[in-house]
């Protein structure tokens, strides 16, 4: 069984680079504002969590919400937001070795 955490951070990752891999290009070239990618990626996070039956409420907190698909949204609007994030919470509290020592120069 997978960890849902684990899961959550693979999805993430996943929904990231399908959305620039198939997205970013076409609505560069239409000229389109560039926060409409941001739609575009939550709805790739939502058809992912879909797809993958994932809900953070239940699987990670132990919440079930009436009805139950608003959970399955919830995380993809999470997992839409993508890459960016979980490259920031890797760098900022997973990755080791680059933690400051009390000593160290900000």
């Amino acid at each position: 069984m997978v960890e849902p955490v684990f899961a959550v951070l693979a999805l993430a990752f996943l929904a990231e680079s399908l959305t620039e891999y198939l997205f970013a290009a076409p609505l560069s070239a239409a000229r389109l504002p560039a926060d409409v990618i941001r739609y575009v990626a939550v709805a790739v996070g939502v058809l992912l969590a879909w797809a993958y039956d994932l809900d953070i409420t239940r699987d990670v907190l132990g919440l079930e919400p009436r009805p139950a698909l608003l959970g399955v949204v919830l995380s993809g609007i999470v997992l839409g937001r993508g890459a960016s994030y979980v490259h920031d919470f890797y760098g900022s509290y997973l990755r080791p070795g680059d933690a400051k020592e009390p000593g160290d120069a900000q």
